[in-house]
Formats: C-alpha cells, structure tokens, sequence
C-alpha cells in the first residue's frame, strides 16, 4: 500500500504552507500521507531529525517521500542512511548544499556529505525562479545531483502560505504519475 510522507522545512511544521491540502488530496484518492512534525524546526539539527524520520518513516518500495526546503536534504540523509528502494521523491525548494544565506543549516549539508549517497530510481524537483530563501541555482544543483526531473516555475517564491501558496497541485499531479494515474 502507498504511503506518502511530507517533510517541512526550517521554522515549520507539518500544518502548514500546502501540506494540509495535498493530504486532503491524497485521502481523496484513498493514498495514506503523513504530515511529520520534525523537532524542534526552530533549531534543528540532522541527527535530531534523521532519529525522528527513522522513528516514523517506513521505507519501501511503495514510499513516497516529499521534502520542502530544509526537508529535502533532510530526507535525503534519510535515504543516504538507509539505502533502502523508494517508489519515488519529490524536492520542493530543495538544496543539498550550504546555503549562503542560511548557515545554520550548514550542519545538514555537511552530515549529507559524509553519507554514502543514495539516488532515488525516480525523483522530481521544483524550483521557483524567484525563490530569495533558496535561490534556484541550488535547486538546480541538487536535480543534477539526483538526476531528477526538474521543474522550474517563474513565480512562486519558495512555496510558503505566506506567499499565498496554500495549493501545490504540481506535487499532486507528479504523485498520480508516479502511481501510474491520471
């Protein structure tokens, strides 16, 4: 059975920006998601946060694992550790690298470095072109880095509620896809 999990970023949580709608969704289609809440996002570290993944992620081969910002890298030091099959990822806003505008998250980019690194069979990643939090250069790099299908959107800024994002139906339609739905 598919179940899909929703990593937030840094100074989130699982209930916010788009992450309560594509659930919705996703019940709708009858799909299991999961919202995680990882600790203490205010000041988080990789090792917290992979514990906490590790506690509550089943992976397998009927996975689907969603990142936004932060929870991108996250979730690949998850896969990293765990070298386990995934049906497939999707990366919104996502880096793998340190961010200059960001160097408090410098420690999640320098545990993925020291990782053997695990490339998903089948990955997306979304970028904004007018992202000021990570700016799509990175995003571009990380899809490089996985060989993933990249999607670059003009607008859209980094994807938050704050920005009006509330809705991201992209993921949706790149989830159906990985199901083999339309």
């Amino acid at each position: 059975m598919t179940q899909v999990y929703i990593t937030h970023g840094y100074m989130a949580n699982g209930d916010k920006h788009w992450f309560p709608w594509l659930e919705n969704e996703l019940t709708k289609l009858g799909i299991t998601c999961q919202r995680l809440s990882m600790p203490n996002p205010e000041n988080p570290t990789p090792e917290e946060w992979l514990a906490y993944h590790q506690a509550q992620v089943t992976l397998d081969e009927e996975t689907i694992l969603i990142g936004h910002s932060l929870g991108c890298i996250a979730t690949l030091n998850l896969l990293a550790t765990e070298q386990k099959k995934v049906k497939g990822a999707i990366f919104v806003s996502g880096f793998y690298q340190p961010l200059p505008n960001l160097p408090e998250l410098d420690p999640f980019a320098n545990f993925y470095a020291n990782l053997t690194a695990y490339r998903p069979e089948k990955s997306f990643v979304i970028a904004s072109l007018n992202d000021e939090i990570v700016k799509h250069p990175f995003s571009d790099q990380l899809a490089q880095h996985l060989g993933a299908d990249y999607i670059r959107f003009p607008t859209g800024q980094h994807f938050c509620d704050r920005e009006g994002v509330t809705e991201q139906p992209i993921v949706l339609t790149l989830i159906k896809a990985l199901l083999g739905k339309s």
